[in-house]
């Protein structure tokens, strides 16, 4: 059975197109694979780069294939690839545009969405080539984070309220000062978080308003290389001033609780073995999680999550069945929160490996500064 997969989209919503010509693209193009073998469809505009830069075995000429079948619709162009390559079967993305599909079912061809976002499932194993891109953005986003830390450690408290340049220093400031490091660095995380009191105590809070002393600031940021494409992600937590013996004790649970999950990452190993395994030492260290109340508390999301063209990619290291692989990455990001203490919660991105793992990220674990 001769089948074609089958991509009409651009590369800023198609990561898969990127990820199989590593060409960037800003308007919708025909890419299509036949055993093997990449085919792309450019018009004049891109034709000749597409040719010196993508990693296809063949670009073809829109013009010329307009030219020869007389018109310039895109279901009679794809038509007409069908019919040229004698295709028996069709493959495209769940994202794949409802007209055209419900267009080309009309043909006597089998025609097949994808049940994943992922098109191409091997985009969840990294080629060394990979591992090098995320490693470089995640050296990079370490330089900004430690910016924020020093900045937030040579500020000074007044009246409980943290001031640094003579003005009170606020989530908000922060996060803009990590953008712009960032944007420096040719990074962009539009939606890093950078959350303090009890603002801390909600994972995905992205932190607003003035930042006291002696309160936990989570800092979490994932940002993407704008020319590779790819992420890294990481999470601190710090204190500044001397922080209460019960939130430094749980600084110390999350971090022997990451400590645990690394440890234990390993192809072939369940992701449900190394989230239940910190999951379970929580709480046996006395931090329960209760989502029955109001604001759930204690370890109340996944271990982690697969991570590379996408932010959140598979696997996802959580209770589910996922079976970690070679050469996958992930991140390793276990936290407690609750509302009358805040958050803690501390990352890092992890590359998995037959004999084990290797850490990706390598920026101190520590609280009170």
């Amino acid at each position: 059975m001769k089948r074609m997969k089958l991509i009409l989209d651009d590369t800023k919503n198609s990561l898969d197109l990127l990820y199989k010509t590593n060409f960037k693209v800003p308007d919708p193009v025909i890419f299509f694979e036949i055993r093997n073998k990449k085919y792309l469809v450019l018009n004049d505009l891109e034709f000749e780069r597409g040719i010196k830069q993508a990693t296809v075995d063949h670009v073809l000429s829109l013009r010329s294939i307009s030219s020869s079948i007389k018109s310039n619709d895109t279901i009679d162009i794809i038509k007409f690839l069908l019919n040229k390559y004698k295709i028996e079967e069709v493959e495209v993305p769940y994202t794949f545009p409802s007209f055209i599909f419900n267009e080309l079912k009309k043909l006597n061809i089998p025609l097949f969405p994808s049940s994943s976002p992922i098109f191409y499932s091997s985009r969840q194993i990294k080629e060394d080539k990979e591992v090098r891109l995320i490693s470089k953005t995640m050296k990079s986003t370490e330089k900004v984070m430690k910016l924020i830390i020093d900045r937030i450690k040579s500020s000074k408290a007044k009246n409980k309220y943290l001031f640094y340049g003579g003005k009170i220093l606020t989530s908000e400031s922060l996060r803009s000062y990590c953008k712009k490091e960032l944007a420096a660095l040719g990074l962009e995380c539009p939606d890093c978080i950078i959350a303090s009191g009890k603002h801390s105590a909600l994972p995905h809070h992205e932190g607003t308003g003035p930042i006291k002393e002696c309160q936990p600031i989570v800092m979490d940021i994932f940002p993407r290389d704008l020319e590779n494409g790819y992420y890294a992600d990481i999470t601190r937590t710090v204190c500044k001033g001397r922080a209460p013996e019960k939130l430094k004790t749980m600084f110390n649970t999350v971090l022997k609780g990451q400590k645990l999950g690394i440890s234990l990452v390993k192809a072939r190993i369940k992701s449900k073995t190394v989230h239940n395994r910190i999951f379970n030492f929580f709480e046996e260290s006395g931090f329960h999680t209760n989502f029955e109340k109001k604001q759930p508390e204690g370890f109340i999301h996944s271990t982690g999550h697969g991570l590379g063209l996408e932010i959140h990619e598979a696997p996802r290291v959580s209770s589910g069945e996922d079976l970690l692989r070679d050469h996958q990455v992930i991140t390793v990001e276990p936290g407690l929160y609750y509302p009358r203490l805040g958050g803690i919660r501390i990352e890092d991105t992890i590359l998995v490996t037959k004999q084990g793992y290797k850490n990706l990220t390598n920026f101190p674990k520590f609280f009170e500064i």
